[in-house]
């Protein structure tokens, strides 16, 4: 597959856009919840993508794989006198929402699909491969198919990332949240080195060259897993 096809990479763009700014509106969000006005103050509850893109972050995410977006600010003191509880819920719910995003975009697939629209369309996602489901379709239906399976993908990858107990993703904070005080203070003391070791997981993920990676030993199982239940088939990453 030509990872630059227009169908993946305007499923890309969407995606992403999407992923980033719905993600960090829930953290956002979720924290004004909870009593922190910190990120309402610098206007970031809101669902404008101008609050939250980070344009060389979504510009590397789209010609790299690996990109950001500006971390909402979170006040911790500010869920006294539930400070830990109040940060692991806020940190989950960014990755929730892009499971949400993924699983709506799913169920759009599973519906039409059902409905006969879908059958024969060409799966461009994943590792390159196309997967011919039926008979054949019109070009238009099979780029509708591909740009909704693109935004399935990338806001799984964006939930199952982050989720990762590595600083500084959102995974790193609930585990120090969730795990008993002496885990949690070890992980709090090495944070720097988690840092670095997420930071080596990319640059091995980035050299793999189609070879073994890390990361995607990680990620690709619950990955290949959900994309399945949400969208209905097992497209090949």
């Amino acid at each position: 597959m030509n990872f630059f096809s227009p169908e993946v990479l305007i499923g890309r763009v969407i995606g992403l856009v999407i992923g980033f700014t719905l993600h960090e509106w829930a953290h956002a969000w979720t924290a004004y919840r909870l009593g922190d006005n910190t990120a309402y103050t610098q206007g970031r509850l809101t669902l404008s993508p101008r609050a939250h893109i980070e344009p060389m972050g979504i510009i590397l995410a789209l010609i790299a794989g690996f990109g950001w977006a500006r971390p909402v600010p979170v006040n911790p003191r500010a869920f006294y006198p539930h400070e830990k509880r109040g940060l692991v819920i806020v940190s989950l719910a960014g990755p929730l929402m892009n499971l949400l995003v993924a699983l709506a975009a799913g169920v759009l697939i599973r519906l039409l699909t059902v409905g006969g629209l879908f059958e024969g369309a060409r799966i461009l996602v994943g590792s390159g491969e196309i997967i011919q489901r039926g008979v054949g379709t019109a070009g238009a239906l099979t780029f509708v198919y591909n740009v909704l399976g693109t935004i399935v993908l990338f806001n799984l990858v964006l939930c199952l990332f982050n989720l990762i107990p590595l600083a500084p993703l959102d995974g790193y904070k609930i585990a120090v949240g969730t795990l008993p005080r002496e885990q949690a203070s070890a992980l709090i003391r090495y944070e720097r080195e988690t840092t670095l070791a997420l930071m080596l997981l990319i640059l091995l993920g980035a050299m793999s060259s189609g070879g073994f990676s890390p990361l995607w030993a990680i990620l690709g199982p619950p990955l290949r897993f959900l994309y399945e239940l949400f969208a209905g088939f097992y497209p090949v990453f």
